[in-house]
């Protein structure tokens, strides 16, 4: 089982998590050195700043992973 605070991938100085009991839209957060961003599983809008190459990654790694992602997302208890 994944626990609080879960990498669910990570690449060159950035990583893809997901939070227990995290707010709605369904999303994941996107960190490493100097950034954060919350990115929406479903629409893959951005809220954070981050450089292009490392958004271009997480995206396509998000888009790869879309329904795996929901699943978890289901079974995190998010808040309602």
């Amino acid at each position: 089982m994944i626990g609080m605070d879960s990498t669910v991938h990570r690449f060159e100085n950035a990583r893809i998590a997901m939070y227990l009991g995290d707010h709605p839209p369904p999303h994941v957060h996107l960190t490493g050195p100097g950034f954060k961003a919350l990115i929406e599983i479903d629409s893959l809008k951005v809220l954070g700043s981050v450089d292009a190459k490392t958004l271009t990654e997480a995206k396509a790694s998000i888009n790869d992973h879309r329904a795996t992602l929901m699943e978890i997302w289901k079974l995190r208890g998010t808040k309602r």
